[in-house]
């Protein structure tokens, strides 16, 4: 930033040689004076502690020398000659040496304010347009996909006069392809969301974890049915009257995305979920093991950053925008909880514990 820009036009003068008694006033009003002779040649800035360390009759023996400001100084550099003088206000100067007039403590500190307000304001403007931005994509994907699906459904009910059951699997697949793109779209709208709005919020209601483990299970079987997998996952036994106080979305994506996970790169045909119940800590433990490679520890933080995937398992391709673990942390920690993994003896496990109130 230019330090012309903060140069003031006008400023109080004194005379060298005048009383500085008459001057005391003068220099209570306006917190400083510059000391100018008759052809107008600087010679100090006079300021009330001036007056104390030198309390002499006229004004030029009660000058403290101060540092100049400099054109081409930074605003920074000012700032620090102010603290180190102490001063309101400070002479500067040009590359040749010529006063060209003084600069106000005050005045800077207040353009600053008004140079910070204006990139707040910019950027909360930004991050209202990415969130509105943000939720019209969600809005604009889900309407013409769920459409689509509602369809499908249609097509996969008719009888064999209308669609050959021969036809019905291509149907099938691409109902399956159309939740895959679907649930994809939410989570990277989502994973935007929770590092763009802060205003994204956990909406806590009673859940009964059996009903949620069978809604999972459900989900699950259809997910890999269409991707003919041969893994299963193992539920907990769990009695139908447990009831936890959460966000039941949310914790329904975090286990999704970990049990996903675990699918993904389990190396024998079964996963499981269980849970413990922390009653001394009000909390609840979710925990989901595979048996397979082990996550290295140098990657266990590096697994939850956004876009951070293995790009193969073994030799197929591995699917996906590496968003599900970075979902999974911060959907637990917008809920008041945490996400640990370990990993080792060639079996993986991921740690979610939370509050139940």
């Amino acid at each position: 930033m230019d330090l012309k820009n903060y140069i003031s036009e006008t400023y109080p003068v004194v005379g060298p040689f005048e009383g500085a008694n008459s001057a005391d006033s003068r220099l209570l009003k306006y917190g400083y004076l510059v000391v100018l002779s008759e052809e107008k040649e600087y010679l100090g800035v006079l300021i009330p502690s001036d007056r104390i360390i030198h309390p002499h009759k006229i004004v030029i023996d009660c000058i403290t020398k101060k540092e100049r400001i400099l054109i081409n100084d930074s605003v920074s550099t000012a700032l620090l000659k102010f603290q180190k003088n102490e001063s309101v206000a400070l002479p500067i100067f040009s590359e040749d040496n010529t006063f060209l007039g003084v600069i106000e403590k005050s005045h800077v500190i207040c353009c600053l304010e008004l140079k910070v307000k204006e990139f707040y304001d910019k950027s909360l403007i930004s991050l209202k347009a990415k969130t509105f931005f943000l939720n019209n994509l969600s809005h604009e994907i889900r309407t013409p996909i769920n459409i689509i699906l509602g369809f499908m459904e249609i097509i996969e009910d008719l009888d064999g006069t209308i669609a050959a059951d021969s036809e019905k699997p291509y149907s099938s697949i691409l109902r399956q392809n159309s939740k895959q793109f679907l649930l994809t779209m939410d989570d990277l709208i989502e994973v935007s969301l929770l590092h763009s709005d802060a205003s994204v919020k956990a909406v806590k209601r009673e859940i009964n974890l059996k009903e949620l483990f069978d809604e999972l299970s459900v989900h699950f079987d259809d997910s890999l049915y269409a991707q003919d997998r041969s893994v299963s996952i193992v539920f907990p036994d769990i009695d139908n009257s447990l009831v936890i106080n959460s966000d039941k979305d949310k914790l329904a994506k975090i286990l999704i995305h970990l049990l996903d996970n675990a699918i993904k790169f389990s190396q024998t045909d079964k996963v499981f979920l269980n849970y413990r119940l922390c009653k001394e800590e009000n909390s609840i433990e979710f925990f989901v093991t595979n048996e397979g490679i082990e996550i290295p520890p140098d990657d266990q933080t590096v697994i939850f950053d956004i876009f951070e995937k293995q790009e193969y398992i073994g030799e197929n391709f591995n699917h996906g925008l590496g968003l599900g673990l970075p979902l999974a942390k911060g959907f637990a920690e917008l809920l008041g909880g945490q996400v640990k993994v370990e990993s080792a003896n060639n079996k993986t496990t991921f740690f979610v514990k939370m509050p139940i109130r």
